[in-house]
């Protein structure tokens, strides 16, 4: 299995006027088969956070590839995966953090981040996340699931935010495995884009944003589509006039 894959991130207004850059994070890559995107978004009110966001995402990977080498890839591995995977990347995250924090004078909070893992191999799609971020699915008929987002901020439990050390005991980890018959195309992204891709009933989400999502899966559909033509989006004034976060977004779909 081949996938076709746009990603892009841009900062938000705030960290622009701030001159701070992004603070998040992604990283896309096939193995074994599988599909393994992770997207990070760094606590804004942290002075490392970028950093955490990439060590974030780059853990997932390495922990993950760790258990899917050498599989089949089916529903089972995809499972297995996604939870031991979620275990030892919030413990290695943990002990790294909290060495760099030594090292640099700094608190293992200072590194907080969030964490969004999605495991695709059709039909299956596993995920598992650490704080905000959501991860949408798209079948043959073009309906839309959504498999992960959190509630919004207001009635987020405490210490569900971020993959923050010093509340380590209290991490919660979200996890998901769906079976996606004739499966389409597969998004995660931060909460950066909440707002504009994802309908909430209050503070609950309720289903992917119909109009968005077709024309963003049409980009990735399209073999034409210039890879930077996402983050052009992102960066964009249009999207800046409606979330002053960081974004980032990942879309793929099967070839």
């Amino acid at each position: 299995m081949t996938w076709s894959v746009l990603a892009g991130s841009s900062a938000g207004g705030a960290h622009d006027r701030a001159a701070a850059g992004s603070q998040d994070a992604h990283l896309v890559a096939e193995i074994a088969g599988v599909l393994v995107i992770a997207v990070a978004d760094g606590a804004g009110s942290r002075r490392h956070a970028a950093i955490g966001a990439t060590l974030a995402v780059g853990m997932a990977h390495q922990e993950v590839g760790r258990l899917l080498r050498g599989r089949a890839g089916d529903s089972a591995d995809i499972r297995g995966a996604a939870r031991v995977g979620a275990r030892r990347t919030v413990r290695r995250f943990h002990r790294s953090v909290t060495a760099l924090a030594r090292a640099a004078g700094a608190r293992p909070a200072d590194f907080a981040t969030t964490l969004t893992v999605v495991l695709a191999r059709p039909p299956w799609v596993g995920a598992f996340s650490v704080g905000d971020g959501f991860v949408v699915t798209r079948n043959g008929a073009g309906e839309l699931t959504l498999l992960h987002a959190p509630p919004r901020e207001a009635a987020r439990p405490p210490g569900a935010a971020t993959l923050m050390p010093s509340r380590f005991g209290r991490v919660r980890v979200s996890r998901r495995l769906v079976r996606i018959d004739g499966l389409t195309g597969v998004a995660a992204g931060t909460d950066g884009l909440e707002t504009l891709l994802i309908e909430f009933a209050g503070t609950q989400p309720v289903r992917p944003a119909a109009e968005p999502f077709g024309r963003l899966f049409g980009l990735a559909d399209d073999p034409g589509t210039d890879p930077s033509a996402l983050t052009r989006m992102l960066a964009g004034r249009r999207v800046g006039e409606l979330t002053d976060d960081d974004r980032t977004l990942v879309l793929a779909v099967p070839r």
